[in-house]
Protein backbone atom coordinates (compact mmCIF):
# COMPACT_ATOMS: atom_id res chain seq x y z
CA UNK A 1 0.00 0.00 0.00
CA UNK A 2 2.75 2.12 1.15
CA UNK A 3 4.44 1.24 -2.52
CA UNK A 4 1.50 2.41 -4.05
CA UNK A 5 0.75 5.71 -2.82
CA UNK A 6 4.84 6.55 -3.45
CA UNK A 7 4.38 5.47 -6.81
CA UNK A 8 1.34 7.59 -7.26
CA UNK A 9 2.65 10.11 -5.43
CA UNK A 10 5.66 10.47 -7.62
CA UNK A 11 4.00 10.38 -10.97
CA UNK A 12 1.69 12.97 -10.04
CA UNK A 13 4.68 15.57 -9.55
CA UNK A 14 6.06 14.25 -12.37
CA UNK A 15 2.69 15.11 -14.71
CA UNK A 16 2.38 18.77 -12.78
CA UNK A 17 6.07 19.17 -12.57
CA UNK A 18 6.35 19.00 -16.39
CA UNK A 19 2.38 20.81 -17.09
CA UNK A 20 4.12 23.68 -15.07
CA UNK A 21 7.46 23.50 -17.42
CA UNK A 22 5.07 23.36 -20.82
CA UNK A 23 2.95 26.52 -19.70
CA UNK A 24 6.22 28.80 -19.06
CA UNK A 25 7.64 28.48 -22.50
CA UNK A 26 4.60 29.76 -23.99
CA UNK A 27 3.88 32.81 -21.61
CA UNK A 28 2.74 35.68 -23.43
CA UNK A 29 4.29 39.00 -22.40
CA UNK A 30 3.29 41.41 -19.85
CA UNK A 31 3.53 44.56 -22.36
CA UNK A 32 1.21 46.30 -23.56
CA UNK A 33 0.95 46.53 -28.03
CA UNK A 34 1.88 50.42 -27.48
CA UNK A 35 4.30 50.11 -24.98
CA UNK A 36 6.11 47.98 -26.62
CA UNK A 37 6.60 49.68 -29.67
CA UNK A 38 7.76 52.62 -27.31
CA UNK A 39 10.25 50.18 -26.16
CA UNK A 40 10.96 49.05 -29.56
CA UNK A 41 11.51 52.64 -30.55
CA UNK A 42 13.77 53.87 -27.29
CA UNK A 43 15.63 50.68 -28.26
CA UNK A 44 16.26 52.04 -32.21
CA UNK A 45 17.50 55.85 -30.88
CA UNK A 46 19.38 53.95 -28.37
CA UNK A 47 21.44 52.30 -30.99
CA UNK A 48 21.92 54.80 -33.14
CA UNK A 49 22.84 57.37 -30.87
CA UNK A 50 25.68 54.57 -30.02
CA UNK A 51 29.45 55.61 -31.27
CA UNK A 52 31.66 52.34 -32.35
CA UNK A 53 35.41 52.28 -32.98
CA UNK A 54 36.31 51.54 -36.18
CA UNK A 55 34.43 48.33 -37.69
CA UNK A 56 36.68 45.06 -37.90
CA UNK A 57 35.21 44.45 -41.12
CA UNK A 58 33.44 47.06 -43.54
CA UNK A 59 30.14 47.25 -43.70
CA UNK A 60 27.38 49.17 -45.40
CA UNK A 61 25.67 51.71 -43.30
CA UNK A 62 22.27 49.56 -43.48
CA UNK A 63 23.91 46.85 -41.45
CA UNK A 64 24.36 46.83 -37.78
CA UNK A 65 26.88 45.30 -35.92
CA UNK A 66 26.57 42.43 -33.79
CA UNK A 67 26.62 44.35 -30.40
CA UNK A 68 23.51 46.76 -31.92
CA UNK A 69 21.70 43.74 -32.91
CA UNK A 70 22.21 42.43 -29.32
CA UNK A 71 21.00 45.54 -28.02
CA UNK A 72 17.66 45.62 -30.20
CA UNK A 73 16.92 42.11 -29.39
CA UNK A 74 15.22 42.02 -26.35
CA UNK A 75 12.55 44.89 -27.53
CA UNK A 76 12.30 42.99 -30.65
CA UNK A 77 11.33 39.77 -29.27
CA UNK A 78 8.43 41.66 -26.66
CA UNK A 79 7.33 43.76 -29.81
CA UNK A 80 6.49 40.57 -31.52
CA UNK A 81 5.17 38.73 -28.52
CA UNK A 82 2.80 41.68 -27.79
CA UNK A 83 1.10 40.93 -31.60
CA UNK A 84 0.21 37.55 -29.46
CA UNK A 85 2.97 35.72 -30.39
CA UNK A 86 4.98 33.20 -27.81
CA UNK A 87 8.36 33.41 -27.19
CA UNK A 88 8.07 29.57 -27.84
CA UNK A 89 6.89 30.40 -31.24
CA UNK A 90 9.24 33.06 -32.23
CA UNK A 91 12.07 31.11 -31.64
CA UNK A 92 10.73 28.11 -33.36
CA UNK A 93 9.62 30.45 -36.42
CA UNK A 94 13.40 31.66 -36.45
CA UNK A 95 15.05 29.07 -34.80
CA UNK A 96 16.80 31.91 -33.01
CA UNK A 97 18.29 33.60 -35.58
CA UNK A 98 18.91 37.38 -34.76
CA UNK A 99 18.26 38.74 -38.59
CA UNK A 100 15.19 37.33 -38.71
CA UNK A 101 13.66 37.85 -35.30
CA UNK A 102 15.02 41.91 -36.12
CA UNK A 103 13.52 41.64 -39.55
CA UNK A 104 9.77 40.56 -37.88
CA UNK A 105 10.12 43.53 -35.24
CA UNK A 106 10.72 46.03 -37.95
CA UNK A 107 7.08 44.52 -40.00
CA UNK A 108 5.34 44.79 -36.83
CA UNK A 109 6.72 48.41 -36.05
CA UNK A 110 5.75 49.15 -39.38
CA UNK A 111 2.22 47.59 -39.42
CA UNK A 112 1.67 49.42 -36.16
CA UNK A 113 2.69 52.74 -37.74
CA UNK A 114 1.01 52.28 -40.38
CA UNK A 115 -2.21 51.46 -38.27
CA UNK A 116 -1.97 53.88 -35.81
CA UNK A 117 -1.21 56.41 -39.02
CA UNK A 118 -4.27 55.62 -40.83
CA UNK A 119 -6.32 55.79 -37.43
CA UNK A 120 -5.26 59.51 -37.04
CA UNK A 121 -6.13 60.36 -40.44
CA UNK A 122 -9.58 58.83 -40.25
CA UNK A 123 -10.09 61.16 -37.22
Amino acid sequence: MKKTILLLSISMLTILSCANESSATTTMPDVSKPEAVQKFNLAIKKVAMKKELAPATPRTSAELSDYKKEMLLPAAKDLIASSGVSYAEIERQTRGDREKILTWAVQVYGEYNKQTNKNYKSE
